[in-house]
């Protein structure tokens, strides 16, 4: 597929009028602030966290994706001008994001607030130029992913512990409703195969790498042994010349919990498993990213 920079499409193809995915937060839902508060709502937060759902999932759909914060080289635009499905959505150097995101309560009212437990509230997904339906379906996908599986924003990497206040929970949502497409993986294999391949780009968050843990959780000295038995997992906070590392498991007490996290490959991805259904007992329930995928 050559890469139209006006954006034009046959109008089958078209996302005509705006998406609406209606959500409910079951915990706060942290987008950043100043003074380590969440003062109001950051679009900027929430879209980024969106952006990271969107490439993990596009990866385990066998495409590429950059990271914008990695190597100029390995970042979108490269040297011909070409971009990756990702960037192509959400923007890169030279060419804007394609979309703009509203966020309202269920009546439509725009809100500025900052998203407290319980709160009702609309993304509304709007078209600033013409879309594929493949964006559209993604997109949908990848939110529907993260909600049913995952957490989105800030403050996700904190540790259940018995002292309340220090390790609550943070950025759960239960999804209400998302608009149908008239699309699958299947029809989005020609489209993703039609961009930029980002070669070398490994260890970067790949959906048929993640495992998913319902109806149960780890608590902070459970968090740690795993991390201590696969550094791979263990975040580093960086300093001086020394990068940040972001943590790749995440565990929530809320609703009778949830764990979710991502390894290097699938080997170390079933090792995890094995070691949760030692830790955790029959009452988890895990799938694979793969088994999320086999699912939509």
């Amino acid at each position: 597929m050559v890469q139209d920079t006006s954006g034009a499409v046959r109008p089958r193809d078209m996302v005509m009028t705006e998406l609406t995915i209606s959500l409910k937060t079951v915990t706060p839902l942290w987008t950043g602030g100043v003074d380590q508060t969440c003062d109001r709502l950051h679009e900027a937060g929430l879209i980024g966290s969106l952006r990271w759902w969107y490439e993990a999932f596009v990866r385990g759909l066998g495409a590429s994706a950059c990271d914008p914060t990695s190597s100029e080289q390995d970042r979108c635009p490269d040297k011909d001008g070409n971009r990756c499905v990702v960037c192509e959505l959400f923007g890169c150097t030279g060419w804007s994001r394609k979309f703009r995101l509203r966020v309202t309560d269920s009546g439509g009212k725009l809100l500025n607030g900052p998203l407290n437990e319980d709160t009702d509230f609309d993304l509304h997904f709007v078209p600033l130029r013409r879309l594929r339906r493949e964006e559209g379906w993604l997109f949908v996908k990848a939110v529907e992913i993260a909600a049913g599986y995952g957490s989105l924003g800030g403050r996700t990497t904190r540790k259940p512990q018995a002292k309340k206040g220090v390790g609550d929970d943070y950025g759960l949502l239960f999804l209400k409703s998302a608009p149908p497409i008239d699309c699958n993986w299947d029809k989005t294999k020609g489209y993703l195969s039609g961009f930029r391949s980002v070669k070398g780009a490994t260890g970067y968050p790949d959906l048929r790498c993640f495992f998913f843990v319902q109806g149960s959780f780890l608590w902070r000295e459970q968090m740690n042994a795993l991390t201590k038995r696969e550094p791979f997992l263990r975040g580093d906070r960086g300093g001086g010349n020394k990068p940040a590392v972001s943590k790749k498991v995440f565990s929530f007490r809320t609703n009778s919990g949830r764990v979710w996290g991502y390894a290097r490959d699938a080997k170390m991805r079933d090792d995890i498993i094995k070691h949760l259904r030692s830790e955790l007992g029959a009452k988890a329930k895990i799938k694979t990213g793969d088994e999320v995928l086999g699912g939509l």
